[in-house]
């Protein structure tokens, strides 16, 4: 941008280019944090075509074209050419991915510009991310590609596992032989348990709830809170059982150094969001008491078991 006097020249390569650079990376990030298989010239033609878009702003007579619905749907478009085919709740999450990421680049970029009492000459929302249109300093630019890449490698983690947990719902199904035990279960970001033999993620569940599902001995020996004898318990049940026996330990609050007893169902359905994931690689592990007050749960999801 240019000001002569009391005129400002928008120079249109600059917006351009700024805007495909910062849409570039939006989408990057965007493919890094929903796990997506991801091949750059698909993402560059994504970017393009949010760069195109951004040149609207050269045409005020239209107005309509910056109309909520139509950014919207330019970003449907970016999603779609960057990542599809993809089945519908990953193409709704990974819009929501992008705009989360747009979020966090365009407030870092207003965070900048605050501190150093710099104002931009003119600042507008495209596909999500506040786009620095006239004065534009690349320092702001490179703050943005910066959150973008912390969001896409160092922060993934951390995103993904906030974003779903917020009152996270879903309903698990366990499978033993011919019987079967429904349980609503939350997912727990802070529940990192693995069975130290076999590395197998753990879901915490209420032995109430499963007493149609484990033996008698096993539920008393929970309830009783006392210390756990693996050999002793397994000489007294089903040898069908027995073997899929396992002692976990864990350290909450209060309590370090902890054993719980689990066992290995042979399988466990995941229903999430209208998906449905079926695994047999999970323990579960068993607590006396109850997990939610309001009994709106019976179970703790690990993490890894949604990704």
């Amino acid at each position: 941008m240019e000001e002569t006097g009391l005129t400002a020249h928008v120079y249109v390569d600059v917006v351009f280019l700024v805007n495909l650079i910062m849409d570039f990376f939006i989408l990057w990030a965007t493919g890094k944090i929903g796990k997506i298989r991801m091949k750059m010239v698909r993402i560059f033609l994504g970017a393009l075509f949010g760069a195109f878009y951004s040149l609207v702003i050269f045409f005020p007579e239209w107005p309509a074209l910056t109309s909520l619905l139509v950014k919207v749907l330019c970003s449907l478009v970016m999603v779609f050419i960057a990542f599809a085919p993809l089945p519908l709740g990953s193409f709704i999450r990974s819009l929501g991915y992008l705009y989360l990421v747009s979020f966090a680049m365009g407030g870092a970029v207003m965070g900048v510009i605050y501190l150093t009492n710099n104002s931009p000459g003119y600042v507008q929302a495209w596909n999500g991310a506040a786009v620095i249109i006239g004065n534009i300093h690349y320092s702001w630019l490179s703050v943005a590609i910066g959150m973008a890449i912390f969001l896409g490698v160092g922060g993934l983690s951390y995103v993904r596992k906030n974003w779903l947990q917020e009152n996270l719902m879903s309903q698990i199904i366990l499978t033993f032989g011919s019987d079967k035990v429904s349980l609503q279960a939350l997912l727990d970001t802070g529940n990192q348990l693995v069975d130290p033999l076999t590395q197998k993620p753990v879901i915490v569940a209420e032995v109430k709830a499963l007493h149609k599902l484990i033996p008698r001995e096993v539920v008393n020996i929970v309830n009783s809170g006392e210390e756990i004898h693996l050999p002793e318990l397994t000489s007294l049940i089903d040898p069908q059982w027995s073997s899929r026996l396992r002692i976990i330990p864990f350290n909450s609050v209060g309590r370090s150094n902890g054993l719980m007893l689990g066992f290995r169902p042979d399988a466990v359905e995941i229903r999430y969001h209208g998906k449905m994931r079926k695994t047999g690689d999970v323990i579960v592990g068993l607590v006396n008491k109850k997990l939610s007050n309001q009994g709106r749960y019976q179970a703790l999801l690990h993490p890894e078991l949604l990704e």
